[in-house]
């Protein structure tokens, strides 16, 4: 009987083996599928973004495209425009700024980007800029017409003052005019005073 079970047991074992063999033969030939039909598809993706590439330089340089591609295209432009923004904002959150020429983060205070040369503007920032004018062409004229009149006027005041400034106008010695005659009409009753005694 023990004889009986052991030889049971050994066709279970040894089926049972197989069995999982096979799946794992199964299992191994199938992945090995995935895998081949992945990196074909993954071929596949890069050959459409360089075909995408083509597209999108063709866009750049002018050429007609179809409607469908030309609106696909201004999407990218719209999308990289974001990028530039999240970049110059991420830039300025660490005292940076983005190279307008080669898009390298660069030093906040470089006038000049060090990986390609470029000029690095920096940007004012809103209370450095001072007041912003918002007055139109036609605003200021209106405003400069009123200012040009008060400025006569004022000029015209200012005449009256200087005809009396003129009265005051200094002598040889450096003493006003008014002052100079009442020091020679005293120098004359002096004399006039002195002889009588």
């Amino acid at each position: 009987m023990g004889k009986e079970f052991f030889d049971g047991l050994g066709e279970a074992i040894t089926k049972t083996a197989r069995e999982l063999g096979g799946r794992a033969e199964t299992l191994y030939e199938t992945q090995k599928m995935k895998n081949r039909i992945s990196g074909e598809e993954r071929q596949i993706r890069k050959i459409m973004a360089e075909l995408g590439r083509i597209i999108y330089r063709r866009y750049l340089d002018g050429t007609p495209l179809e409607d469908s591609q030309r609106v696909l295209c201004e999407q990218i432009d719209q999308r990289m425009e974001k990028i530039a923004r999240y970049k110059e904002s991420l830039a300025g959150v660490k005292g940076r700024k983005i190279c307008p020429s080669c898009g390298s983060s660069v030093d906040g205070s470089a006038s000049f980007c060090p990986h390609c040369g470029a000029v690095c503007p920096t940007r004012e920032t809103e209370a450095e800029a001072g007041d912003v004018v918002e007055d139109t062409a036609e605003e200021m004229d209106a405003d400069e017409q009123p200012e040009e009149e008060s400025s006569e006027n004022n000029a015209e005041e200012k005449a009256p003052e200087q005809d009396g400034n003129e009265e005051m106008e200094e002598d040889a010695e450096g003493q006003p005019e008014e002052e100079s005659a009442k020091e020679e009409n005293a120098e004359a009753e002096e004399p006039k005073t002195a002889g009588e005694e």
